[in-house]
């Protein structure tokens, strides 16, 4: 009887949604007991919930201020802003941000900003307090630097701090021709010299990477990130003695800086040094209690170390930080099934990236997908955000063309959560600024509001793009005629009325912005048409079939992909942009 009692009664309990409120007032509650990590999943629950709730967003972009994450907190305020121009609190976190990421003149504005708009509002001490630190200049000496007081030398240091992001990007080739010219300048920039023989190292220049570190320790012997490179190199090379030589120079200093602590323990992880790595990464930790990169390492060297629940304890912890990463998933599918017998233990890299094999795997998974009805895509894309998190793993792979058929398959998708993505992709600093034009490029072509803001330039600006028509070119050379021509025939039958319109204005519009500097040299017509119907595709949010292109206008794919490209970026000469800076 009770047990019948029991059933009847479970089946009457009716499962119902929460509201944003509900979901704000558990983050409160975490927040209450300094528990950011659970915080910030349920401040992202209740946006989720209430998307125009401008209060649950300046509430989570304050929490990644709060976890080291300035650049995921500023893309929540400049959206606020973009809704609501008059909430100050937003420019006196902005400021709070670009303070961390020591962007010192940005922040002063911002605090000025602030106090303009609230000059008693309940931070206006504090941003006062903050200018007059800025304005005598106390922060611009940072490690004894005097860079504000020589503008040679700043412009230097902006040209040194763009290698390290070409570095840090994968772009090694950009990044030794900038770092070569600050050098050459100036050969005092020691930080620039040790990332020079980085660079030199990840492009394959060993010699020359030991040549730059030998300079560096002959000026500066204790130099922690010369010697760390150098141990590494030495490794390389096959020297084991020289390279534990450095390692113990380097394990000898006593240090409390972050960032020469966080440049020995990732030395010990690339020397497979687990047991010292991880007791110097959980030090680090106290600095970085949110970075996900040392959350991953120290996965991994209990991996290595073997001992897996103490693993899948960090990469939890990643998941909740950045939980459409997936990379932290793939780490614990594996770790759970080596506790089950079902995989052997390997070692595995320190790299925040999947192994190789799955890397290939992956792109094949996304090529694979592009290669989908539209309609069936769209509905992955609608119904859940593994598509998403699979997209943005591929964003950050370091292959301009992969880079840019993501984005314009996102932008085909034309709907709330393509905008986002796309109007925080602008935002990125970490990104290049050819393909954040491209982005803003598809987001006027999806017909996303203006102005959109963008991170361009070193500087957050706002863009307006006035359309400009232009008139039909005359007295053409026959191969340009033969282009549309080709491409019109080659079309009929496959597309909806109207295309014919559609493609003759985009080969006019762009033979126009051509005109005043010289029309390409045509050696294929069909290769050209084929790239004109391309281009119709990707603007018009159609997927294409790459082999059946090629065959179709008997033309390579990337010789098609290479003159879709030039279309691409003549285009946008067709318009006129009108940028400005945003917070100013």
């Amino acid at each position: 009887m009770a047990v019948g009692l029991s059933a009847r009664t479970k089946r009457k309990v009716i499962p119902f949604e929460q509201n944003g409120q509900f979901y704000y007032r558990k983050a409160k509650k975490y927040i209450e007991s300094n528990n950011y990590i659970d915080a910030l999943s349920f401040y992202r629950k209740a946006v989720e919930k209430e998307p125009e709730n401008l209060e649950y967003r300046l509430d989570l972009a304050q929490v990644f201020t709060e976890m080291g994450y300035y650049e995921e907190s500023n893309q929540i305020l400049l959206y606020i802003l973009q809704k609501d121009e008059n909430n100050a609190d937003c420019y006196f976190c902005l400021g709070c941000n670009f303070l961390g990421l020591q962007e010192y003149e940005r922040a002063k504005e911002c605090f000025e900003k602030y106090l303009q708009q609230d000059p008693d509002g309940i931070y206006a001490e504090d941003a006062q307090d903050l200018l007059d630190i800025l304005q005598s200049h106390e922060m611009y000496f940072d490690n004894d630097l005097e860079v504000m007081l020589n503008s040679d030398r700043e412009r230097l240091y902006k040209l040194a701090n763009k290698g390290k992001n070409f570095l840090d990007m994968g772009d090694y080739k950009r990044a030794i021709r900038c770092l070569e010219n600050v050098i050459k300048k100036d050969p005092s920039l020691i930080f620039a010299r040790n990332n020079l023989a980085l660079a030199y190292f990840c492009e394959g220049r060993l010699d020359d990477a030991i040549d730059v570190s030998q300079g560096v320790l002959k000026e500066q012997p204790q130099n922690v990130h010369a010697n760390c490179n150098i141990a590494i190199f030495y490794r390389e090379k096959g020297l084991e003695e020289e390279s534990e030589k450095h390692l113990q120079a380097v394990l000898g200093i006593e240090t409390n800086d972050p960032e020469e602590i966080h440049k020995i323990a990732v030395t010990l992880c690339e020397l497979k040094r687990h047991k010292e790595a991880n007791r110097l990464l959980k030090r680090l930790l106290q600095y970085k209690p949110y970075d996900i990169k040392i959350l991953h390492y120290i996965a991994v060297s209990y991996f290595n170390l073997q001992k897996f629940k103490e693993a899948l304890k960090y990469w939890s912890k990643i998941e909740k930080i950045a939980p459409n990463n997936t990379i932290s998933s793939f780490y614990k599918r594996l770790t759970h099934a080596i506790m089950s017998g079902e995989r052997e233990f390997s070692e595995i890299s320190y790299h925040f990236q999947v192994p190789y094999e799955e890397v290939i795997y992956r792109i094949k998974k996304i090529n694979d997908l592009l290669r989908l009805p539209h309609k069936d895509l769209k509905k992955r894309w609608s119904s859940s955000d593994e598509l998403l998190a699979l997209l943005k793993w591929g964003l950050e792979l370091n292959d301009l063309s992969i880079k840019r058929a993501i984005l314009g398959v996102i932008a085909s998708f034309k709907d709330g959560k393509a905008e986002s993505f796309l109007r925080e992709f602008i935002l990125r600093k970490s990104v290049d600024d050819e393909l954040k034009r491209e982005a803003v490029m598809l987001l006027k072509q999806m017909g996303a509001p203006e102005p959109y803001i963008a991170y361009l330039d070193d500087n957050i600006v706002q863009i307006r793009i006035d359309v400009v028509v232009h008139n039909t070119p005359t007295d053409l050379p026959q191969v340009f005629h033969d282009v549309i021509n080709i491409a019109i025939e080659t079309m009929k039958g496959r597309y909806k009325d109207g295309f014919e319109a559609q493609v003759r204005e985009i080969w006019n519009n762009f033979i126009s912005a051509m005109l005043p500097y010289g029309l390409p040299r045509i050696r294929k017509p069909e290769a050209w048409a084929a790239a004109l119907e391309l281009y119709y595709c990707l603007m018009s949010g159609l997927v294409v079939d790459k082999t059946e292109l090629a065959r179709l206008y008997r033309a390579s794919y990337s010789t098609i992909s290479n003159a879709c490209r030039r279309i691409s970026l003549v285009l946008p000469g067709s318009e006129r942009n009108q940028v400005t800076p945003y917070l100013q």
